[in-house]
């Protein structure tokens, strides 16, 4: 990595250094920011469950290094769409991952700032690929928001926070990691964010949800929603 780094300085050129020491070492952070601009927090990863769950340990880890120095995490390629297309002449096959645990990556990855690259056949893109893809309000909390980190578990139940680009909104990321369908619910602060009242606004289903004192959201197993939060 840091050969790399001296090369491309020599050059004289902007290049964008993406390393795969997978899993990166948390703690060998600043050697990281210094020489790189993204790097691996994990092994490959595919379109399994339990590779999805395991994201959110290096996920939580990684989270208060998330932008520093114009540097990222990476949580490496978005295995939806079609995938494996070397294994079957071309072809490849459907993801693995149901809709919702897709969802669900594309809201970690999202809420986490990771750089968002596709691992699937483009062409072949379905309805469901190109709407994970392709929502501007959620593609907005990947490249502007701050401030990013988790805030609460509550059994299967986690939720992440982050804040706008403007310091005046807020996104919530709630996520059922759990095989059975689960249900957050209490005030704000009881949910670990400051404030009395917040208007709600479903990000996935571009839906305005009214003001409320506090959240409850019912998720199916390993399903899980994004909201954004906005003041009076």
């Amino acid at each position: 990595m840091k050969a790399l780094h001296r090369a491309i300085l020599e050059r004289g050129r902007a290049i964008v250094l993406r390393i795969s020491p997978g899993p990166a070492p948390v703690q060998e952070a600043e050697s990281f920011q210094e020489h790189a601009q993204m790097w691996r927090i994990s092994d490959d990863f595919w379109d399994e469950w339990r590779l999805m769950r395991q994201q959110f340990e290096p996920a939580r880890d990684w989270a208060p290094e998330i932008g520093k120095g114009n540097t990222w995490p990476d949580a490496d390629m978005l295995a939806i769409g079609r995938l494996r297309l070397a294994g079957n002449g071309g072809k490849g096959e459907a993801s693995k991952f149901t809709p919702d645990e897709q969802r669900t990556l594309m809201t970690l990855w999202s809420i986490l700032r990771s750089p968002l690259m596709m691992g699937d056949d483009l062409p072949q893109c379905d309805a469901l690929t190109l709407s994970l893809l392709t929502n501007p309000e959620v593609i907005a909390v990947d490249q502007h928001s701050r401030n990013n980190r988790p805030i609460l578990t509550r059994g299967d139940l986690t939720v992440w926070t982050a804040e706008a680009s403007d310091a005046k909104d807020r996104y919530l990321a709630v996520f059922d990691l759990g095989e059975s369908a689960g249900t957050l619910e209490g005030g704000w602060k009881e949910l670990g964010i400051p404030g009395e009242r917040w208007t709600l606004r479903d990000l996935w289903r571009r839906e305005d949800l009214g003001a409320d004192i506090g959240l409850r959201v019912a998720l199916a197993s390993r399903a899980s929603a994004l909201f954004q939060l906005s003041g009076p």
